[in-house]
């Protein structure tokens, strides 16, 4: 995906607008539906990437659909950070008008694109609360819609600004924000990122199209891909931006996101192209030291009733492969309780002990596994024992 800045009229960046990229390379738009591309840009931005390094303290412009709108797609990000941009072609009817209504109700910010105004879409301007103007179109259309703007109280944005001469008309026709190559060119944002597992992303297809799945069956799927686990995370962070709840197990994810949302999470990922991945050993192993530490856990009579805690400790373990220095800014990107963050980074206590224990373990350094079975009064052989059947457990993933 790609990000372009929109300043306001003292120069200051107000937000980005996110736009979709096939690959680092094409700085442009390489045709796709407008389905898939808004889906792309939705999960590249905020599941894939941390949507607070991608906006900063700004607002982020997303383009939807109007199929994308009429299924309250942009109700999965919170209305403090999303600005819902509506283009102008859309075919409207009832059921649209309603959707951007109903946004607007909720405390979102609607924005049309590329707007240019008629009789036609009254009704639609009247809902905008930010006009995009499209400098590139002639002067006389470009004035007759800052008339009704100005007339109307609308907010204008001057878009695809590309000279300083230009950059004054806005000024002078009274735009209170600007974008366009004159001030910045998109800039390409990208990380390599885990992506679901095609079997388990399709069993979760299956369950969430039922009027009324069993919730211990979603769990039971996402707890054994440690891909679609972080996304779920991120996805709440992006629901409830700035949530002081903190996740302590994926079931409890669950719960607070709710059946809706989770529904169009998974239309949303199923828009986006589900390939196998490079990471299929790490996730696998990821899984394995899930399932250790909630074995371990269940053997320590002080950590037993939070075993589901000590699963999903371990079934993030996969971000322990990156650097060090970038591990506690990446667990920053989920909310999950500090006894988690805590045992991920290290910092003692009976979630870190279980989680060196885990590792340790599975890397083969008896003696810090000695240290901690010591520790805890475990016995050795039910230690490996244990591993042996969450290795057993975990096979299947070669199989994927």
């Amino acid at each position: 995906m790609a990000r372009q800045p929109i300043f306001d009229i003292e120069n200051r960046v107000y937000g980005y607008e996110l736009l979709y990229r096939s690959n680092g390379q094409q700085n442009n738009y390489t045709g796709k539906s407008g389905d898939e591309s808004t889906a792309d840009v939705i999960t590249n931005a905020f599941f894939g990437l941390d949507i607070r390094e991608v906006i900063g303290g700004g607002k982020a412009f997303i383009n939807f659909t109007g199929n994308l709108l009429k299924r309250g797609v942009p109700k999965m990000i919170s209305p403090d950070i999303v600005v819902v941009e509506v283009l102008e072609n859309l075919m409207l009817d009832e059921d649209l008008i309603d959707a951007c209504q109903d946004l607007k109700e909720r405390g979102y910010t609607v924005a049309l694109d590329d707007f240019e105004y008629n009789n036609t879409y009254s009704e639609l301007f009247q809902l905008g609360d930010i006009v995009k103007i499209d400098f590139r179109t002639n002067q006389k259309k470009i004035e007759e819609t800052a008339y009704v703007c100005r007339y109307c109280n609308k907010i204008m944005l001057a878009e695809k600004i590309e000279t300083s001469e230009e950059y004054e008309y806005a000024k002078r026709l009274g735009c209170t924000f600007t974008q366009g190559y004159y001030f910045a060119r998109p800039t390409i944002l990208s990380r390599d990122s885990a992506v679901p597992l095609t079997m388990n992303f399709m069993q979760i297809m299956q369950l969430v199209s039922q009027p009324e799945p069993e919730i211990s069956d979603i769990v039971e799927v996402i707890s054994r891909d440690t891909a679609m686990c972080q996304r779920l995370l991120r996805l709440i962070n992006s629901v409830y931006f700035g949530v002081k709840n903190r996740v302590s197990s994926i079931s409890q994810a669950l719960v607070i996101l709710g059946l809706d949302y989770l529904r169009e999470w998974v239309y949303l990922m199923g828009m986006q192209r589900i390939t196998r991945n490079d990471n299929i050993e790490i996730m696998r192993i990821s899984l394995v030291v899930a399932k250790f530490c909630r074995r371990l856990a269940n053997m320590i009579p002080e950590a037993q009733k939070n075993a589901d805690a000590f699963y999903l400790m371990g079934l993030l373990s996969m971000l322990d492969y990156c650097k060090a220095s970038e591990l506690e800014r990446k667990l920053n990107e989920f909310p999950i309780t500090d006894d988690i963050k805590n045992g991920l980074l290290g910092r003692g206590g009976i979630y870190g002990d279980v989680y060196r224990l885990a590792v340790s373990f599975e890397r083969g350094k008896w003696e810090e596994v000695d240290k901690f079975a010591t520790l805890y009064n475990l016995d050795s052989s039910a230690i490996s024992d244990m591993f042996l059947k969450c290795v057993k457990e975990s096979e299947a993933l070669k199989m994927l």
